[in-house]
């Protein structure tokens, strides 16, 4: 018998060797509901004939969690630290399907991180390069990247971006600023590619 242990999350079983996927099970239905508002406000970014509904998108990420060998969870901030990711990765390759569907029907153009929000379901490539801009600057700054995963897929505020991130509110909104002109640019170079 293990120990329990209140981890933000709960009372969990104490980590221990087989446990991680029965303390995803127990811990997932306390943060399902935050889950789903982080869901909806991540598809509402991405609106426009996009195919996703709220709980597929919730459900698929904790479906990529429970297969994950080599989880680690350790807290409620953890959880929905990680689930963000698993959304960001779910909606990435929901619009490289959708992509190469209409791969040849046009498209192009700039892609500034300002209309990101307001085309990527109607123009799923914005969505695939801002993935393929955040996979580059995670060689160089993976904290700015889980910002920018935060703000953009998970639909977080300042302040809840900063209590994931360990940081202040007011941290987070000068980091933002970084993160808004590193992507830009990137954007900006692929577009011109």
């Amino acid at each position: 018998m293990h120990e329990s242990t209140d981890d933000g999350v709960g009372r969990l079983p104490a980590t221990g060797c087989g446990d991680e996927h029965l303390r995803l099970a127990q811990a997932f239905p306390l943060v399902y509901d935050e889950l789903r508002r982080i869901a909806h406000r991540a598809l509402l970014r991405a609106s426009g004939g996009a195919t996703l509904s709220t709980t597929a998108l919730v459900n698929e990420a904790y479906v990529k969690l429970a297969g994950n060998a080599a989880l680690a969870l350790q807290d409620r901030t953890h959880l929905l630290a990680l689930c963000t990711r698993a959304m960001r990765q779910i909606m990435v390759d929901h619009a490289r399907r959708r992509h190469a569907e209409k791969r040849g029907g046009g498209g192009g153009g700039a892609l500034p991180l300002g209309a990101i929000e307001a085309s990527a379901g109607d123009r799923p490539e914005v969505i695939v390069a801002l993935d393929e801009a955040l996979t580059a600057l995670a060689e160089r700054d993976p904290r700015l990247v889980r910002l920018i995963e935060y703000r953009l897929f998970g639909g977080l505020d300042s302040t809840q971006a900063a209590a994931l991130l360990g940081l202040t509110p007011r941290s987070v909104q000068r980091e933002w600023l970084r993160a808004r002109a590193w992507i830009g640019h990137a954007l900006a170079l692929e577009a011109n590619e």
